[in-house]
C-alpha cells in the first residue's frame, strides 16, 4: 500500500516528541508553505533571513547526518515522497544552506599527504568530529605512513563537550561501531576494528597491549550518555579481560541496556545511569523493503512503489532522536549526533527504496529537532551528509549500468541509475549539501569544508551582525 502524506503541525510533533514516539510523517503537499513550488516563491526573503542570523554561541548542538546523502539522492527521495514541486518539511526548511567539500588524505611520508578526492565515511566523519583531515579507514586519528600504522589521536567535538560538563549523545540506524558514529567518540587506525574480536588490523589498540581497545569498548569508556543504534553482535564479543563488552559496559560504567522500542519508551531520565540501546544484531532495518536496480531495462516500472518493511520492535530514527533529546536536555546544554545511515548502505546495494526510506527518516528526525529548537532557540541544528554517492536520476531505462524505475508522488515514472560498478555502487567526490538553523548557523553558507563544522559546533567567537541583536 502506498505511503500516506499526513500533514503534521509542529505542535503535534512537539507533543509526540515529549511522549517519546514520533511515527507520523510530517510532509506537506502545500509546497508554498515551504517557500518552494513549480512557480517558485513570491516575496523577498532578505529580512526573514537576516532575522535568523545569530552570532552568539549555541548552548545545544544537534548534528544530523545522512550517510551518503547528496543532492541527487535528496532530489530522488523528494520526487518520490512529495513530487517534483514538493519540499521536505524539515530538511528543505532550514534557513542557511551551503555546499561542503569532503576530500581526504592518503597515507604517505608527510607532512604533506596526497589528496584523496573520494573518501569513505571514516575520514569524512573524522573531519567534522576533529576539524582535521585524515586517511580512508581512519577513525578520529591523524594520517600516517601506512594503513596499519596508527596516527595521532585527535580530540572530538563530543569529547570536548563531555569534558566541558555537557551531556552527549550518539545515535544511528547502523551499527553503533560503524565509521560515522565511531568517529564521534573513538580513535583507531582501521574502521573494521569494531569489536574486541575484530582487531586484526589494530593489534596495538588491544587493551592487553596497552591500547584503548576496540571501537565498541572506546564508546562506552568515553561514557557517552546516550548511545543507540544497532550492533549488538559487536557488544556481545568477549574482551581481552574475559567478559563481553556489554557486561563491561554495565559493570564498569553503569550502562542500562535497551533491547527494543518498549525499553526505550520506559526510560525517562539519566539519573540511574547512561543508556545503551542495541536494537539489532547488526544494522537496523530500513523503512522500505528493497528495490534493487539491475542491468537495463532494470527493475520496477511506471506503477512501482516502495513497500513498508517489517521492522519488528526496532524504534525508528525520529523516535530515538526525540528520546535522546528528552534525556539530554539540561541547563548546561548538550551535544547530539544522529545518523540516518542506511541511505549509504542501501545505495551501495543499488537499493533505491531502502535509500529513499532512510532519507525520509532523516527528514522526520529534522522535524523533531526543529520542534525542540522552537522552544529552545539557543540550539544549533546542522544537517548534512558525509560524502556523495553515485545514485543518479536519468532519462530512461537504458541510461546506466543498473537501473530501477518508480512511480513518484506526481504519478509519473522516475528512473535512477548506478553506473560506477556492474553490481552495487560506490562513493563519489562531489560536494554535498550542508544546512543549518540557529546560533551561528549562517557559517555553513557558501562553499565550506566539512572540517569547518568542527569550529562552528564548538562555537566561534561571536561577531557583530547587521541583523537583530542576540
Amino acid at each position: 500500500m502506498r505511503h500516506s502524506k499526513t500533514v503534521v503541525a509542529v505542535a503535534v510533533l512537539a507533543g509526540l516528541m515529549a511522549a517519546g514516539s514520533v511515527g507520523a510523517y510530517a510532509a506537506t503537499q502545500n509546497t508554498a508553505s515551504n517557500q518552494g513550488s513549480a512557480e517558485g516563491f513570491t516575496a523577498d526573503r532578505s529580512t526573514a533571513l537576516a532575522q535568523q542570523i545569530k552570532s552568539s554561541k549555541p548552548r545545544n548542538v544537534i548534528l544530523i547526518i545522512g550517510d551518503g546523502m547528496d543532492d541527487s539522492m535528496i532530489t530522488a527521495a523528494r520526487n518520490y515522497e512529495l513530487g517534483a514541486g514538493g519540499r521536505f518539511a524539515g530538511l528543505d526548511s532550514l534557513p542557511f544552506t551551503g555546499s561542503m567539500t569532503t576530500y581526504g588524505l592518503k597515507v604517505g611520508t608527510g607532512p604533506d599527504y596526497p589528496i584523496a578526492y573520494v573518501s569513505d565515511s571514516a575520514p569524512t566523519a573524522s573531519g567534522w568530529s576533529t576539524g582535521k583531515k585524515t586517511v580512508d579507514g581512519r577513525i578520529s586519528q591523524g594520517p600516517s605512513t601506512a594503513a596499519d600504522v596508527p596516527g595521532e589521536d585527535y580530540e572530538t567535538v563530543l569529547e570536548k563537550f563531555k569534558a566541558g560538563g555537557k551531556l552527549v549523545g550518539n545515535i544511528t540506524t547502523s551499527e553503533l561501531t560503524d565509521a560515522t558514529p565511531a568517529a564521534a567518540a573513538s580513535h583507531i587506525n582501521a574502521r573494521a576494528c569494531q569489536g574486541p574480536q575484530d582487531l586484526a588490523a589494530c593489534t596495538s589498540a588491544r587493551k592487553s597491549a596497552g591500547g584503548k581497545g576496540s571501537i565498541a569498548e572506546q564508546l562506552v569508556d568515553n561514557e557517552v550518555d546516550v548511545l543507540m543504534g544497532g550492533g549488538l553482535n559487536r557488544y556481545s564479543q568477549a574482551t581481552d579481560a574475559g567478559p563481553t563488552v556489554l557486561d563491561y559496559a554495565q559493570r564498569e560504567h553503569g550502562y542500562r541496556v535497551l533491547d527494543d522500542k518498549t525499553d526505550l519508551a520506559g526510560v525517562t531520565s539519566l539519573k540511574k545511569g547512561p543508556v545503551l540501546g542495541l536494537f539489532a544484531p547488526g544494522n537496523m532495518t530500513p523503512m522500505y523493503q528493497p528495490l534493487v536496480a539491475t542491468a537495463p531495462p532494470g527493475t520496477g516500472g511506471a506503477t512501482t512503489t516502495c513497500q513498508e518493511a517489517d521492522r519488528g520492535s526496532q524504534p525508528d530514527l525520529s523516535t530515538m532522536t526525540a528520546k535522546a533529546i528528552a534525556l539530554l536536555d539540561n541547563r548546561k546544554g548538550f551535544f547530539l549526533q544522529a545518523e540516518s545511515a542506511m541511505i549509504d548502505k542501501q545505495e551501495h546495494g543499488s537499493d533505491i527504496c531502502g535509500a529513499i526510506g532512510d532519507l525520509r527518516e532523516l527528514d522526520e528526525a529534522v522535524q523533531v529537532v526543529l520542534a525542540f529548537q522552537k522552544k529552545n532557540p539557543d540550539t544549533l541544528i546542522i544537517v548534512t551528509g558525509d560524502h556523495a554517492h553515485s545514485t543518479q536520476i536519468v532519462g530512461g531505462v537504458t541510461d546506466g549500468k543498473q537501473v530501477a524505475t518508480l512511480q513518484t508522488a506526481d504519478g509519473d515514472p522516475m528512473t535512477v541509475a548506478y553506473s560506477t560498478s556492474d553490481v552495487g555502487s560506490d562513493h563519489t567526490g562531489a560536494q554535498i549539501r550542508v544546512a543549518a538553523s540557529g546560533p551561528q548557523g549562517a557559517n555553513v553558507t557558501g562553499v565550506i569544508d566539512q572540517t569547518d563544522l568542527f569550529r562552528t559546533m564548538l562555537g566561534r567567537s561571536p561577531s557583530g551582525t547587521p541583523g537583530p541583536r542576540d
